[in-house]
């Protein structure tokens, strides 16, 4: 079933890059998005079962696959509404879909690999296709976004491929030939730790372009900066959610070994690293699509913190990430309003927001609660989660340092959201007529952040706890 889904997907992906007219356009994506709701459900059903040796299953990529499709589905809707605005020419809207089919399609590969080679594969095109959609407004801050990008994650999943290497290297030692995590999971207690060390701060390391962290974080803020906002909705999410899985899965395999208090630490250092530097760079952003870009940093860095101390923080690390998922591409899908109403990208050209458009500035209020983890947003409950483990595992000083950079970036942000929202009524600010759709759209992604955080159904739990049952 999955080898299928790739091959059609890349039959539609050709189809809407060869054809180049609109009856393509329209009708191929939506195609598209049949079949990944299909087969979300069949993973769904086959829960744990491997296909073709490379694919899995598992709870941690059927529910990250439920966060896609919702978001890709989404994601369409605002994308034509993008497009149709900025009125561009039939061959630069199949190369965004064919592009964005791609990517999608390598996200999902991502999600249910069973192999570190297939992982490793499926990332670097993730970064191909990404690339694409960064330079769609072919300008040339755009290309020099989209050729930093490209560069900078080749550079960071080479170095992820060097510890995969060493790993393999490693592997081969005992007679066995394939990188499956199963088989490593088997074999890794035995390894050299001196070897096993060096391997997982080389997969960490490369792969925290992906995931938004430190150290190689800064290229992606910047693609973030520039990207068009329905594909930033997917980059802050979606294709974050692939870091994660990779960090995931490797820590998944060295949890029963002697180096787990190592990495632990590693991952402590990653996280608090990562707040810092968001904490620091807020102070200094001038576009709202780049404070929202060191936002998933920050919220990144909360999840590595969540990951290290381990306990109730393994599953609050999940419910963290599904429901910033959802959150963060709730405030992309609104950028884009934000920007045809101001004509600006500049947070200073923003103000009077919900004067303006209320409905809008609704939910623009409700992402700003739900971001910034106040009650009743879900995120406040999966960072209580996180906090109460760095608490009871002793943690003091990372919780106490954490809290207060926390701080530090609720008042930034504050600042940012209070000023757009309630700032000084411009002159001369025409506003067109407004589709509620988009804002009920939004409207019902935070909603579903309250909901899942305060009363998540039995379903959602089961795959969270299945996600993190051997961890522990």
């Amino acid at each position: 079933m999955f080898i299928f889904f790739i091959i059609i997907s890349i039959v539609i992906s050709f189809s809407i890059f060869i054809l180049k007219n609109k009856i393509a356009t329209n009708i191929l994506p939506i195609v598209f998005l049949i079949l990944l709701i299909m087969l979300s459900g069949y993973a769904y059903m086959n829960i744990n079962k491997t296909e073709n040796y490379f694919f899995t299953y598992d709870s941690l990529g059927v529910l990250f696959t439920f966060v896609l499709t919702i978001l890709s589905i989404a994601t369409y809707y605002f994308s034509r509404s993008y497009l149709k605005n900025e009125d561009y020419s039939s061959r630069k809207v199949s190369v965004y879909y064919s592009a964005l089919i791609m990517l999608i399609t390598a996200i999902m590969t991502t999600y249910f690999s069973n192999n570190f080679a297939v992982l490793w594969v499926s990332i670097e095109a993730t970064s191909l296709f990404v690339s694409m959609l960064i330079f769609f407004e072919r300008t040339k801050v755009a290309l020099e976004a989209a050729w930093k990008y490209l560069f900078v994650s080749s550079i960071g999943i080479a170095v992820a491929f060097i510890g995969i290497l060493l790993m393999g290297i490693a592997v081969s030692n005992y007679g066995l030939t394939d990188l499956s995590f199963g088989t490593l999971s088997n074999v890794v207690k035995s390894m050299n730790t001196y070897w096993l060390k060096i391997s997982v701060l080389f997969i960490v390391a490369g792969f925290s372009v992906k995931l938004s962290v430190f150290p190689l974080y800064a290229v992606a803020v910047d693609a973030k900066t520039i990207a068009p906002s329905p594909i930033n909705a997917i980059m802050s999410t979606a294709l974050v959610n692939v870091g994660f899985v990779a960090f995931f899965r490797t820590f998944a395999i060295i949890s029963h070994t002697p180096i787990l208090a190592w990495t632990q630490n590693v991952l402590f250092i990653i996280g608090l690293f990562s707040i810092f530097i968001a904490s620091i760079q807020l102070t200094r952003v001038k576009r709202l699509k780049r404070a929202f870009a060191f936002s998933t940093m920050e919220h990144m860095g909360i999840i590595s913190l969540g990951l290290a101390v381990g306990g109730i923080g393994y599953y609050a690390v999940i419910l963290h990430i599904v429901l910033h998922s959802f959150v963060k591409a709730g405030l992309f899908y609104q950028i884009n309003k934000i920007h045809s109403i101001f004509k600006s990208k500049w947070i200073n050209d923003f103000s009077a927001y919900f004067k303006i458009n209320p409905l809008a500035g609704l939910s623009l209020i409700l992402g700003f609660i739900s971001v910034l983890a106040i009650p009743p947003s879900g995120l406040f409950v999966s960072e209580f989660l996180i906090f109460k483990a760095l608490f009871l595992s002793h943690q003091y000083i990372i919780a106490v340092v954490a809290l207060i950079l926390l701080t530090v970036i609720m008042v930034i942000l504050s600042k940012i959201f209070l000023t757009i929202l309630f700032g000084n009524v411009q002159e001369n600010i025409k506003v067109d007529k407004i589709n509620p759709l988009g804002n009920i759209i939004q409207l019902s992604f935070f909603g579903l952040v309250i909901y899942l955080g305060i009363n998540p159904p039995p379903f959602f739990m089961d795959l969270i706890n299945s996600s993190i049952s051997i961890l522990n």
